[in-house]
């Protein structure tokens, strides 16, 4: 039988391993939990202070974990997710948000029995299918999974919703300021997450979004190593982009469209914005997808991109999209799984708030704008 000496030893490691996977110093922590310095929360870590319940609580919703990853003897390492960002970013803190919230929705989707279905979409890849033309293979991969999920002719105004209710993804929002793009992480346990930069444009967010999808697709083909952090077109990161731009830009839909609105077969500038303004997509990926389908040249692309005229173009023209609605932080499929538990007495009032960040007293309100009042539960009688 374990002794109360080594549980509060246990206690102790991980309060400090808590702190430093979610990136606070122990200044910080100590001043975000009201501690008058940081000999308080020293002394706790140290064990030579105890540790109340009050205490332990304000630590572990700081710290982004379940009271269960500091009392029980045995908690499974935190899984690593795959990063993209273009500087040298720390994102302790927000992959601890995170991971905190995959947990939550994993969590939330037990209670209710649901069965997850990520699974489907990853396929027997392994590194001989990327070894003769990686490229003409990611391109291959893009149009296959554009057809298996029945995307339509403009996939990036459904792309979330079939990931998130078909498959069952975990996509969060967040603020992750400039230089981050999102991340992406598969998971037995809590499933696929993929994160998301809410601060970018709607263009940006879809294209990010089908290219972390292919990393899901191909968690086991490539190391995280090969693929890197972000910071530098690896292979792996350029195959990701072939393949967003196949899955968002079909090729027989994109064709038809340019077909439409190009005078004499002459592509102009402003075509190249109202296809881009047509499939929620870039201008810079209108245009490389059009020389992968060999309509323009290389040298043709980049000298539309390099054209400051173009830019102050394509931004004036897409100004009034900026300002679109933002998605929500948390999806409607997490929302209302929570709504359903808290109903069905299958999480605690506490819980719920939690999870959603909302004031206790907020609840009913939330509930009954979501549409989650008694009586929409009553039974429907059947002959």
């Amino acid at each position: 039988m374990e002794s109360k000496n080594s549980k509060e030893e246990v206690l102790d490691k991980r309060i400090v391993a808590a702190r430093e996977a979610a990136g606070f110093s122990i200044t910080e922590a100590a001043q975000k939990l009201g501690f008058k310095n940081y000999q308080s929360l020293s002394a706790i870590e140290k064990g030579t202070r105890k540790i109340n319940a009050h205490e332990l609580i304000m630590i572990a919703r700081l710290y982004g974990r379940s009271l269960d990853y500091f009392l029980e003897p045995d908690v499974a390492p935190d899984p690593v997710p795959l990063w993209r960002k273009i500087t040298k970013t720390d994102v302790n803190q927000v992959q601890r948000q995170f991971l905190s919230f995959l947990e939550n929705y994993s969590n939330l989707e037990h209670l209710l029995g649901l069965k997850r279905r990520w699974k489907d979409i990853q396929k027997n890849y392994d590194r001989d299918d990327f070894s003769d033309d990686g490229f003409e293979r990611a391109d291959k991969l893009g149009a296959d999974i554009h057809s298996s999920l029945d995307l339509g002719s403009r996939p990036s105004s459904n792309l979330v919703n079939v990931l998130e209710n078909k498959l069952r993804f975990k996509i969060l929002h967040l603020a992750l300021g400039d230089g981050v793009s999102g991340a992406c992480v598969v998971d037995n346990t809590l499933g696929v997450g993929i994160l998301i930069n809410i601060s970018d444009a709607p263009w940006r967010r879809s294209f990010d979004l089908a290219h972390e999808l292919f990393h899901v697709i191909t968690w086991n083909v490539f190391s995280p190593e090969e693929i890197g952090d972000g910071t530098t077109k690896t292979r792996p990161e350029r195959y990701a982009d072939i393949f967003a731009s196949s899955l968002l830009l079909p090729k027989a839909h994109l064709l038809d469209a340019l077909k439409e609105i190009a005078a004499d077969n002459e592509v102009r500038l402003i075509d190249i914005i109202e296809l881009a303004k047509d499939f929620g997509i870039s201008t810079e990926a209108i245009l490389w997808r059009l020389v992968n389908l060999k309509i323009l040249k290389k040298s043709q692309a980049q000298k539309v991109l390099d054209n400051p005229k173009f830019r102050d173009l394509d931004r004036n023209m897409r100004r009034s999209l900026y300002s679109s609605e933002r998605p929500s932080k948390f999806p409607s499929r997490f929302i209302s799984l929570a709504c359903r538990c808290l109903m069905e007495g299958k999480i605690s009032r506490g819980t719920f708030a939690e999870y959603l960040e909302i004031d206790r007293a907020q609840i009913d309100d939330y509930l009954d704008g979501a549409g989650f009042v008694e009586g929409n539960y009553a039974k429907i009688a059947t002959a």
